[in-house]
């Protein structure tokens, strides 16, 4: 909240460990309130597809996306980008 009261976008990042964490997610949403959504492992588009019907903000796949192949998955998922560490994803 004290981000946004400064004039900054907002990323509220969560990992999605099991059903729970799952089922979570729109609530942390709602008390966040961020301008976006990064979604971690990103290389699940069942997922993110699932977390997409949920909440109103877009989202960002993150974690464990090393290949091509994970990038289009994940976009055509839903999520709006990716992030990775891996510089061989940066390059793509």
């Amino acid at each position: 909240r004290k981000a946004r009261e400064c004039g900054l976008y907002t990323v509220l990042r969560v990992f999605i460990l099991d059903s729970m964490s799952l089922k979570n997610v729109p609530r942390q949403v709602r008390a966040a309130e961020p301008d976006m959504l990064e979604m971690l492992p990103g290389i699940m588009p069942r997922i993110i597809r699932n977390v997409k019907r949920t909440v109103k903000v877009p989202v960002i796949a993150g974690g464990l996306i090393s290949g091509k192949e994970d990038v289009i998955r994940a976009l055509s998922a839903g999520a709006i980008s990716v992030s990775a560490t891996d510089p061989a994803v940066w390059e793509m």
